[in-house]
Order: C-alpha cells, then sequence, then structure tokens
C-alpha cells in the first residue's frame, strides 16, 4: 500500500508541476524600415493677358494684376514633402517679340525685374508648402511688327538645390 501512495502522490505532483506555466520570459527584436519617396506638387492660378497695345510702351502690368493681386500664384501644395526652388521659362510660340520683352518679378514693386529666357531662371530657393506670387509686364520695342505675339511661360519645381 505505502507503493501505492507513493505512487499517486508521485503522479499528483508531476501533474501539478506541468499545469504550472513555464516561468522563463522569451523576447524577440526584428527591425523594420521604410523608405519615403520625394513628393512635389504644385498648382498654378491666374493667367497672364496684356490685351491690344501700340508698340513704344513700356513695362505694361498684365490685365489684372495689382499689388497682392499677382498674374501668376505658384501653390506648393501640402503633400510637398522636401523644400523646392521655383523657376521660370518662356517659349514664343507665335510673333518675334523677344523673350527678354516678358518680364516678371516676385513683387508689384518690380523688385529684380527679369525677361523671360529659354531656359529656367531659379526665382524662389528653398520654399515649403505655400503660396509664391509671379507678377508680369510687358515691354514692345518701337517698331514691333503688328500681328499677335505669344509665349509659353512654364514653372517648375524641383527639390532645394537639385538645379534646373
Amino acid at each position: 500500500m505505502k507503493k501505492l501512495l507513493i505512487s499517486v502522490i508521485l503522479s499528483l505532483l508531476l501533474v501539478t508541476i506541468m499545469a504550472v506555466p513555464a516561468i522563463a520570459e522569451v523576447e524577440q527584436t526584428t527591425s523594420a524600415s521604410v523608405t519615403v519617396g520625394e513628393v512635389i506638387s504644385i498648382t498654378l492660378s491666374g493667367s497672364i493677358a496684356f490685351g491690344s497695345l501700340s508698340p513704344g510702351v513700356s513695362e505694361v502690368g498684365a490685365t489684372g494684376q495689382s499689388d497682392g493681386s499677382p498674374a501668376i500664384n505658384i501653390n506648393v501644395a501640402p503633400e510637398t514633402n522636401v523644400q523646392v526652388d521655383i523657376g521660370i521659362m518662356g517659349e514664343i510660340t507665335a510673333g518675334t517679340l523677344e523673350l527678354s520683352n516678358w518680364l516678371y518679378s516676385v513683387d508689384f514693386a518690380k523688385t529684380g525685374l527679369t525677361g523671360l529666357t529659354a531656359l529656367y531662371a531659379g526665382v524662389y530657393t528653398n520654399v515649403g508648402v505655400g503660396d509664391n506670387d509671379f507678377y508680369h509686364w510687358i515691354t514692345i520695342p518701337g517698331g514691333t511688327a503688328s500681328g499677335i505675339h505669344t509665349v509659353d511661360v512654364s514653372y517648375k519645381a524641383v527639390k532645394n538645390g537639385a538645379g534646373f
């Protein structure tokens, strides 16, 4: 009977030990990574129009443009996640009026008034989300041929320091 009692006690002891959860902790770590791509997004609003002008006029402002109300506004959109540089260029599409006669500035006071060029010229540097204004003027030298003269004006945003 002693053997039976010892066997029962031993069995109960083994069942009890097996029912107790393990006390040791196990922790493992792994790394995760992601590369977030650059996003540059701009929207353009406004227009550049000069109506009908005669030769011999200088620095006539775009129609509807006034101090605080630019001809063109470039908005760097909120999804843009890098600082950007904004450039401008022109391309003659009709007529003979030189690009240098199609003028722009970042303010109505004509600070840094510059003629368009055939390659992008940097205007705004290291800007973030928000509005960037372009004011436009035209000079029509005496002797300019009559008819319609047009340019396509392009604006471009690139990552700051990337160059145009």
